[in-house]
């Protein structure tokens, strides 16, 4: 029965290591050119707010959430005056998109916005 006990356990541990590498956040690298994300944006007037709205293309071939992007507000020489986060709608599949929206920072004339990090959900599966 112990012994029956120890490996139902270190099955569970197995089981929880590896589900756990599988979900852990991905940090993007240099967020500004991160391969694995195209972010598009435009700025609109939503309700009388002064917004960014934008979408994050997935080029990666995982499913991923919780994706959190990175706003840099830059005035007209290039220099920071600002940031803000955002997170992205919903999961986004290997090769989908989806939006964002977010109130412009003060200040910013332009904008540099990245993926700063997400959440692996699946892989998607090989042909």
């Amino acid at each position: 029965m112990h012994t029956r006990c120890v490996v139902l356990f270190v099955g569970a541990l197995v089981f929880a290591l590896a589900f756990g590498l599988l979900t852990t956040a991905a940090r993007a690298q240099d967020h500004p050119g991160n391969a694995r994300f195209r972010v598009s944006w435009e700025p609109r007037i939503e309700g009388g707010v002064p917004t960014i709205e934008g979408r994050v293309h997935n080029d990666s071939p995982y499913r991923v959430t919780n994706v959190r992007l990175q706003i840099e507000g830059l005035d007209g020489d290039g220099q920071l005056v600002g940031r803000a986060l955002a997170w992205a709608l919903g999961d986004i599949t290997p090769g989908g998109e989806t939006t964002f929206v977010v109130e412009r920072v003060s200040g910013a004339v332009t904008y540099r916005i990245g993926v700063g990090s997400f959440d692996v959900v699946s892989r998607a599966p090989t042909p």
